[in-house]
């Protein structure tokens, strides 16, 4: 007893039981009963009680009072498992349709997974592939024999340009090149396409690995969408709540208190969503890059075999790409609404094809600001599954197992000069005929993969899907203007 009224008084230290109900004529004391607060005396026994005999309401009128003026059995309790209303949440039509949602969405999502994933494939190998200029040696021979048969020209004037006499390799950069006549190793595990046309890898991929080729990865690329949608939430939910603010993930911008301060935590829910998954993401990499019919090709067999913990620590040197890559791919797709709705206050419901329309170039400007850093990332994804020696032997990944020809990875930052100029280092060390270390870029000509768009795969297909985003949100808002009239 006295630890319960202990656990009253700190729950509730303004009540004093002696002088709460002091100004009311008559009031309530427990054990004691029903007090005049005129008299202070109790006037329980006072009261008038039923005739019992008369009927079966004075046995009811004792059962209430009774409680109030005697000390409560032991025996006596309330069934709160009553107040849990059990019945709604077992309730067949509630519970049907909640599965019935769940399939709906696990479908929609999955068939939406299942056609976008030949394009993500195309475009990430695109992104780490260097494809070469496959003009066979017996083609040239041809040519060559060709052009023997013709007469020959005795008297072609004769060109004294000399800028062209001259071919001196003391005026030349430091740069050497392959030459493109010497015969070279069929590689038959690696694909050769026609062109760097999205549709041309997809066919070498369906030539070379049949029609698995454009579909790998796709289950573990559905999982860790669907992980990485709980895990944002969760962070946003519980960051949101500490902040005091609405959380992004479910409440507009534009209703929140501090718009900038729930841009930031967006961003920031997605930054550490991607180095929670940055595991996960070697792993899909692994399946994307690699041929089909090598390797393990088991999502679970890899994860049971790696060691505790593991899945949960980002790799070291991949730490800075992730965040930087995963910020800015961010900031591009939140900060348009946040500059339109807040800063230019735009109004969406009455403007709906001008708002649309802003959103859609913000979003064209953000898809060519990230795209170089998404290459970059991807590059260093491989890079670090083919070099690192900390990896279990489940992740590692060896040259003879892709199904294309890496295009190399120097750095975060260097690698975007190597990828415009169509160079690579090579470190010659010690072995060399100078004091010191020699790095010389060389220069193969037969490499098609280079140049400004070389650091931009994958625009077209990002750009026809915001189009095609556009022009739905407006099929969407005309559709809903029409039910309304």
């Amino acid at each position: 007893m006295a630890l319960q009224e202990s656990y009253e008084s700190l729950l509730r230290p303004y009540k004093d039981k002696n002088e709460f109900d002091l100004h009311y004529p008559i009031s309530y004391k427990p054990y004691v009963g029903i007090i005049d607060n005129t008299s202070n005396q109790s006037i329980s026994m006072d009261l008038p009680f039923i005739n019992q005999t008369s009927s079966g309401s004075g046995r009811t009128a004792r059962k209430i009072i009774k409680p109030l003026v005697t000390r409560p059995q032991t025996t006596y309790h309330k069934n709160i498992y009553l107040d849990l209303e059990f019945k709604e949440y077992l309730d067949w039509n509630n519970l049907k349709q909640l599965v019935s949602s769940l399939l709906h969405s696990f479908a929609t999502n999955y068939f939406k997974l299942v056609l976008n994933q030949p394009f993500e494939i195309a475009t990430t190998l695109l992104q780490v592939g260097s494809f070469q200029n496959h003009i066979s040696v017996p083609t040239r021979a041809v040519q060559d024999d060709s052009e023997s048969d013709d007469d020959n020209n005795y008297f072609a004037k004769e060109d004294d340009n000399s800028s062209k006499m001259r071919q001196s390799h003391i005026e030349r950069a430091p740069r050497l090149s392959h030459s493109t006549n010497i015969p070279k190793k069929v590689m038959l595990d690696k694909i050769e396409p026609v062109s760097l046309n999205t549709l041309d890898i997809l066919s070498a991929l369906v030539s070379k690995e049949g029609p698995r080729g454009v579909f790998k990865a796709v289950n573990t690329s559905f999982l860790i969408s669907t992980l990485q949608y709980t895990i944002r939430s969760w962070v946003s939910g519980l960051i949101s709540g500490l902040l005091g603010i609405p959380d992004p993930f479910y409440v507009e911008m534009m209703h929140s208190p501090n718009a900038g301060l729930s841009l930031a935590l967006s961003v920031g829910a997605d930054v550490v969503t991607g180095l929670l998954l940055a595991q996960l993401n070697l792993i899909r990499m692994k399946f994307i890059v690699t041929n089909s019919g090598k390797g393990p090709r088991s999502f679970r067999e890899i994860i049971w075999t790696l060691p505790r913990f593991f899945i949960f620590t980002p790799p070291k040197d991949l730490i800075i790409p992730n965040i930087v890559t995963n910020a800015i791919r961010s900031f591009t797709i939140h900060y348009p609404t946040y500059f339109l709705t807040v800063l230019w206050q735009a109004n969406k419901y009455n403007s709906i094809s001008l708002y649309n329309t802003l959103v859609f170039m913000s979003k064209v400007v953000g898809l060519f600001v990230r795209l170089p850093f998404e290459t970059l990332y991807n590059r260093a994804q491989v890079s670090h599954l083919l070099t690192c020696t900390t990896l279990p032997e489940s992740m590692k990944l060896s040259p003879d197992q892709l199904c294309i020809k890496f295009g190399g990875y120097y750095g975060y930052l260097s690698t975007l000069y190597y990828v415009v100029t169509g160079t690579k280092p090579v470190d010659y060390g010690a072995d060399n005929s100078f004091a010191e270390n020699v790095v010389l870029e060389i220069e193969d000509t037969d490499e098609i993969n280079k140049g400004y768009e070389a650091v931009f795969r994958g625009w077209k297909v990002q750009l026809i899907r915001l189009v095609s985003r556009l022009f739905l949100n407006l099929l969407a808002q005309e559709s809903q203007n029409s039910e309304k009239f």
